[in-house]
């Protein structure tokens, strides 16, 4: 059980990853419950309806819940800290001046 190990340590999945999920569960069940109704009604059993169609939504899930590596291609590139600026706010109705937290995003380096 090792080698699923480096899978699940990071479980945190892209933007890309999570429609590619959405879509990818919503064809699974669509095509569970299509499977599941054939077999039903090939055999002319309700209770082998439910079961295949159960049977076919956990491997759907085991498919589409742990956060596999094709879930995880384009990771995201966060822009870089490049520091904190606090400039002083005054109310009208306070006389109280407050400190706001500016973040500086800028490309320049003249901090």
């Amino acid at each position: 059980m090792d080698f699923l190990k480096p899978v699940f340590e990071s479980g945190r999945i892209d933007f890309e990853g999570q429609s590619l999920a959405s879509t990818l569960s919503t064809l699974l069940i669509a095509c569970a419950a299509g499977l599941a109704l054939a077999v039903g009604f090939a055999l002319q059993r309700l209770d082998v309806c439910f079961y295949a169609y159960a049977i076919c939504i956990v491997a759907a899930y085991a498919v589409v819940l742990p956060p596999w590596p094709f879930f995880r291609r384009h990771p995201l590139v966060w822009l870089s800290r490049k520091g904190r600026v606090y400039a002083s706010t005054a109310s009208s109705s306070s006389a109280q001046s407050r400190r706001t937290l500016v973040e500086d995003v800028s490309d320049d380096d003249s901090c």
